[in-house]
């Protein structure tokens, strides 16, 4: 019963956990090919687009890592949209 406990927290925890990672900076390519390749205009890829900028102009790894995760927020908002408005 207790190993089915512990794999049932881990199961809830886990996804917790990933989100909490930080983005190290060395994805700041990436994002951007993201961004011009995979989302259409619209305000949340602005919004990505400006946290992107942001995090190329940082002067620390946190504050990098910080504007990354803004940029992963509004791009999967801005992808979501997408999804819906070819539906």
């Amino acid at each position: 019963m207790r190993a089915a406990s512990l794999a049932a927290l881990a199961v809830l925890l886990l996804p917790a956990v990933a989100l909490a990672a930080p983005i190290p900076c060395s994805d700041i390519p990436m994002a951007q090919k993201f961004i011009d390749t995979k989302l259409k205009p619209g305000p949340n890829t602005r919004a990505a687009q400006h946290h992107l900028d942001l995090a190329k102009k940082a002067k620390t790894e946190s504050e990098c890592s910080a504007e990354l995760a803004e940029v992963d927020k509004y791009a999967r908002r801005s992808a979501a949209a997408d999804k819906r408005a070819s539906k």
